[in-house]
């Protein structure tokens, strides 16, 4: 089927399958449908993606190939800012027709030319979708235009053997749609090609989302899980060997076929849906976190009066990995100064003591001095004030690996 047929099909897709109920309910079931085994696939893909991915509440995120826009329904659940783009209209109609859809962001677009300036977007994120595009390539270096430089692109996609699959076949025949494999080392060198500096394949994506492969380490894995019986055993020969004098006992041995074995059955889960994280930066998928900061106290008064003030002066640096906005409509993700109050054994006191607002966004690696005056408590007697930043309804600093300082203070009586 011809390239403009396949694209008019996805169009017609809803209207000629007559899902729309399930596109409105999607991951979840429509009153007396079963669809228990496909939503707990696609509910495991987003969790997935989204470990992954782990875009933060300041990132605008691209959901690619939306459908009926349920990857940007729960990123909503999940106070994360996304756009539904996909080439059927109807499928998009069906999304803001769902239970708080109307507050979905959507665009129809062609994913071989997206319909977005350069650099709008900080991730993008595609679900079972780009197989579906004739030309995936075009459509790799669109994504990789429409992300800023530091953008990520994560894609979940069937693999090997899915072309052929009995679903598959039964799509193209009756809906016109196309349906390819993507497979693993040519899309990687594709995702190359586009502009993305750093590809990693997530092999144990549904379990340890942080281990990641490389192009010639999935190359490496792919040669042993093809390695021949003989070789392998002249190895275990000479590994017997060097156990007969002692040096070790059955370790090596059982180590390899235990390893031969997780090999192949991750291989084989791999082929078949591959997950696959594309940075156009290597520090995009380095795992810096977003929310780690350098706070030094440049000036602190050590004593105040009950109920009084102390007045401040701390230098602060953005050391993250993306930019602390000031302030958000949300009242989500913004990022403020936090003081907390600990006793004179440094023991909490008041978490959210105090909080100042920043006077401004900040850039990553900018740094900015941050003078105000504290509150006192109203009890004399010898505290410390903790100083540390605060993702509003998202996390304290200090529990993602930052650090925070702190300076003593002593309260008096109020004099008369």
């Amino acid at each position: 089927m011809g390239r403009v047929d396949t694209k008019q099909a996805e169009k017609e897709y809803l209207s000629r399958t007559g899902s729309s109920e399930w596109e409105r309910v999607k991951p979840f079931s429509q009153p007396g449908a079963d669809t228990l085994v496909e939503s707990a696939r696609l509910l495991q893909d987003f969790a997935a993606a989204m470990l992954a991915l782990q875009p933060a509440s300041t990132d605008l995120i691209l959901d690619l190939g939306a459908g009926g826009c349920w990857c940007s329904d729960l990123l909503r659940r999940l106070n994360r800012r996304s756009v539904a783009v996909d080439i059927s209209w109807d499928m998009l109609h069906a999304g803001r027709s769902r239970p708080g859809g109307s507050r979905l962001l959507a665009a129809v677009g062609d994913m071989e030319r997206l319909p977005f300036r350069s650099g709008a977007f900080d991730k993008a994120v595609c679900l079972n979708a780009l197989h579906h595009v004739p030309d995936m390539r075009a459509a790799l270096r669109e994504i990789g235009r429409v992300l800023n430089d530091a953008g990520v692109a994560l894609f979940s996609e069937p693999g090997k053997g899915h072309a052929d699959a009995p679903v598959s076949a039964a799509a193209v025949r009756d809906f016109g749609v196309l349906e390819q494999d993507v497979l693993i080392p040519e899309f990687i060198a594709a995702c190359h090609d586009a502009g993305f500096s750093d590809v990693r394949l997530k092999p144990m994506s549904y379990s340890l989302p942080e281990f990641d492969l490389t192009l010639p380490e999935w190359r490496a894995w792919s040669r042993a899980a093809a390695s021949k019986r003989p070789v392998r055993a002249l190895r275990k020969i000479a590994r017997g060997i060097v156990e007969f004098f002692g040096l070790g006992k059955r370790g090596p041995l059982f180590e390899e076929a235990f390893g031969i074995t997780i090999v192949r059955v991750l291989r084989g889960a791999m082929e078949a849906h591959p997950v696959i994280v594309a940075a156009k930066s290597p520090q995009s998928v380095a795992g810096t976190s977003p929310y780690d900061a350098r706070i030094a106290v440049e000036q602190a008064a050590d004593r105040a009066e009950s109920g009084g003030f102390a007045t401040m002066r701390l230098r602060i640096s953005n050391l993250g990995a993306a930019p602390w906005r000031a302030h958000d409509p949300r009242g989500v993700g913004h990022v403020t100064l936090g003081v907390q109050l600990l006793d004179a054994e440094r023991r909490l006191v008041a978490r959210d003591h105090h909080r100042v607002a920043l006077p401004h966004d900040v850039a990553r690696g900018e740094t900015l001095v941050l003078s105000f005056d504290c509150p006192a408590p109203s009890i004399p007697g010898v505290y410390h004030l903790k100083f540390d930043l605060v993702a509003e309804g998202v996390t304290w600093f200090e529990p993602t690996g930052s650090s925070a300082a702190s300076r003593r203070l002593t309260v008096s009586g109020r004099s008369s």
